[in-house]
């Protein structure tokens, strides 16, 4: 009788010990086929944002109500760092146009604060002083239009917007965003792949800065139905 019990002593813990190791193939990060390794991530992926490692141009406004003149370009630092706009330069492109029109050379030192902002606007009307922008000139940008941060030493783009039609495509990533902003309206760029109109405006990526950059402007930008222009003043935004 002994020599039973002892048995089904053995039988029980070899069925345990058995269940544990399925129990581990089953939940462990990783576990193995014939010939391959499999990890958990492998099929369950966590999305990685796309977030730039450089100056970005985050928000841009055209017109507003009785003012064509009222234009403005938010810049967005991503990154940890302070970056000196000192030797930078941003230009613009009409339809059609193969030459850059200058908006702004930086010839003196101007920090960017890390996950700070910039603002540049038209100084016609008085506007810029309105939304306190960060530093003026008179120039206006349009409709199907384009414009670039530039290392003025080697005309090398840093960052680059394109919308609506007839673009130039050196000042473009990938494809134009596809509509014109109207009155009031501004193309503004994402904090994640996954940001829309609404969590940009009103939802969870309010406050997450204007990171993410997948080199194409048709999937880079959300239009909002009212635009927000930030200066060195406003709140960083950390991605």
């Amino acid at each position: 009788m002994k020599k039973f019990v002892f048995l089904g002593l053995l039988a029980l813990i070899g069925i345990g010990f058995f269940s544990y190791k399925i129990t581990l193939a089953l939940f462990s990060d990783t576990t193995q086929s014939t010939s391959n390794t499999f990890t958990a991530s492998e099929f369950f992926p966590t999305p990685t944002p796309v977030l730039a490692n450089h100056l970005v141009i985050s928000e841009i406004q055209i017109a507003t109500s009785g003012a064509t003149t009222s234009d403005f370009i938010e810049l967005y630092n991503p990154t940890s760092s302070l970056i000196d706009l000192n030797g930078i330069r941003l230009a613009r492109r009409a339809r059609n146009a193969i030459t850059d029109t200058l908006i702004k050379s930086f010839t003196t030192s101007t920090i960017v604060s890390a996950h700070g902002y910039f603002l540049w606007a038209a100084s016609d009307g008085g506007y810029a002083n309105q939304i306190g922008a960060d530093t003026s000139t008179s120039v206006n940008i349009a409709n199907n239009s384009s414009v670039a941060l530039k290392v003025t030493s080697t005309d090398e783009v840093i960052d680059a917007v394109a919308w609506g039609s007839g673009h130039a495509v050196p000042l473009t990533e990938s494809a134009a965003f596809v509509s014109n902003p109207s009155v009031g309206q501004s193309l503004e760029r994402k904090a994640l792949s996954t940001s829309d109109a609404t969590s940009m405006t009103s939802g969870t990526d309010v406050s997450k800065g204007n990171g993410f950059d997948a080199n194409n402007n048709s999937t880079d930008f959300i239009l909002r139905a009212i635009s927000q222009p930030q200066n060195t003043s406003s709140a960083t935004e950390s991605p």
